[in-house]
């Protein structure tokens, strides 16, 4: 059996791995790890779920020294989720070797983010149009740079960013090892390859890869009207952890609003603000949320290890689209299954699919589906000190007796074991005291007695929770839908206090 160190990987990103879980290469990384060492500029096609972002990772952190305080490696991804897990993963990578990692994405704070690069960084992963700017501006200097790794270039192309990626390179030394990985070699791909590589390595991870290898593929035939009634009963066979695709942010409001008191279900579309989907992402990754309803563009890039089910609700118009949703399933060793509800109509598509996996998907009754015998239990995390509480502690130590700290302080409010949190759903959604606290009950999972106080506002409530499940009802309950509408949850500042509030007469569920 070929280890990583036998590729030629550093020894302490080889440990990193180990302490992953990661005991042998995949086959992408087979082939792409010892080019990419050698120096060789380098192209992939490679799905999500074959191990491409190890093996960019490995190579890169192999190859640039940790603590140079400025950027020597660049690694471009489509979307903020992607930047964000890839990101995520190097952090792990790199817990012994030393090198730091900053992702920059629209959506967030750039301060914090220019904090973060002006600090030190070895490694910046990044979205085009944020990177763009940050290098416009002066905030982003990439001319140390000598790695570069463009990631889901398919998708890059299609998004409209070929002229983004453009403007950043040109930030970037002409001399430097450039790696690109794609799930799908269109034109524009091709085109980007012969601008942007050098002689490069040729690897295709696209036999045998978790797709067509681990993922059980089937067609569900049916008319429209009868989808839902389809969707029930594929979800009622057991508790799977899946992904239901829709071609629209429409039709993905629609469906939660469907079986949101049927599944612990959430949705994910690109309308969402970014701390919503990010907030909906973890719940996902957690458990506390099985049934993710989601459009392409904002599932795009997720990396989640243990979805059992993925259901094309609406069939994509494209192969390789089919192909990127379902390479969401069947992944690091698990069996997984892929459902497509088609249509007459859509079973052109389903042919254009099989052309492109080379084989066939088997037609299958509702009836016939095998149910999922998983089981997903929640991940409890340990409450974290938020910056606010940690804030206010110092405040308490520094004040003289008698006078108040922070008196505008937006720290959490907090009474013995319990917390207020504030959501901005009030009288204006036509609401009362009892449905809100059932609302969040059930949406983060409490018991009966669970909910304190509830301060009805006109257009936002306060709420008490236990202190030990606020965390899990700000994930939990932000991001929902509630009346169609998209439902923020965080800390209530400690200004705005019951009493002070509703003179004094806080009600109860």
């Amino acid at each position: 059996m070929t280890s990583f160190e036998d590729l030629g990987v550093s020894p302490d990103i080889v440990r990193a791995a180990a302490d992953m879980g990661w005991t042998e290469p995949t086959p992408v990384q087979m082939e792409a790890v010892p080019a990419g060492l050698e120096g060789r500029d380098l192209i992939a096609k490679a799905q999500t779920g074959t191990g491409k972002t190890g093996a960019y990772s490995m190579i890169t952190m192999t190859r640039a020294k940790p603590g140079s305080k400025v950027p020597s490696v660049l690694i471009i991804a489509p979307t903020r989720e992607l930047a964000m897990q890839v990101d995520a993963e190097i952090r792990k990578l790199s817990k012994r070797s030393g090198h730091c990692s900053v992702p920059v994405y629209g959506g967030a704070d750039m301060r914090r983010q220019s904090d973060d690069i002006r600090r030190g960084a070895d490694i910046i992963v990044g979205t085009p149009g944020r990177l763009r700017d940050m290098c416009e501006r002066g905030i982003l200097v990439l001319d140390r740079v000598s790695e570069v790794v463009i990631d889901e270039a398919d998708r890059m192309m299609e998004m409209g960013f070929e002229d983004d990626l453009d403007a950043v390179l040109e930030h970037v030394p002409k001399e430097r090892h450039t790696m690109m990985f794609s799930a799908t070699m269109t034109r524009a791909v091709e085109r980007l390859e012969k601008d942007m590589l050098d002689d490069p390595a040729v690897v295709d991870a696209s036999d045998g890869n978790a797709v067509t290898g681990l993922t059980k593929q089937y067609v569900v035939k049916c008319r429209r009207d009868e989808k839902k009634d389809m969707l029930r009963e594929i979800l009622s066979k057991g508790t799977p952890k899946a992904i239901v695709f829709c071609a629209t942010k429409t039709m993905v409001d629609d469906l939660f609003q469907e079986f949101r008191d049927d599944a612990k279900a959430g949705t994910l579309h690109g309308d969402m603000p970014q701390s919503l989907r990010e907030r909906v992402i973890r719940n996902f990754r957690d458990n506390r949320v099985l049934v993710l309803i989601a459009t392409d563009v904002a599932a795009r890039g997720l990396d989640i290890e243990d979805v059992d089910l993925v259901v094309n609700y609406d069939a994509p118009s494209r192969a390789d689209t089919y192909i990127h949703r379902i390479g969401r399933t069947g992944r690091a060793g698990r069996e997984g299954v892929s459902l497509t509800l088609a249509t007459k109509r859509d079973m052109d598509f389903v042919r254009d699919y099989e052309h492109e996996i080379g084989m066939r998907i088997r037609a299958i009754d509702v009836d016939d589906i095998e149910p999922f015998e998983t089981v997903h239990e929640p991940v409890r995390r340990e409450r974290r000190p938020q910056r606010g509480e940690r804030q206010a502690s110092a405040d308490r130590v520094k004040a003289p007796r008698g006078k108040k700290a922070g008196k505008e302080s937006a720290r959490p409010q907090r009474s013995d074991d319990r917390m207020v949190v504030e959501v901005n759903v009030g009288k204006n959604d036509d609401v009362n005291r009892t449905q809100l606290a059932d609302f969040i009950r059930k949406r983060a999972g409490l018991g009966e007695g669970d909910i304190g106080k509830v301060g009805l506002g006109t257009a936002s409530s306060f709420v008490e929770v236990p202190a030990d499940a606020a965390d899990l009802v700000i994930e939990s309950v932000g991001g929902s839908v509630f009346g169609g509408k998209t439902v923020t949850c965080d800390y209530a500042p400690e200004k705005k206090k019951f009493a002070d509030r509703y003179g004094g007469k806080n009600r109860t569920a």
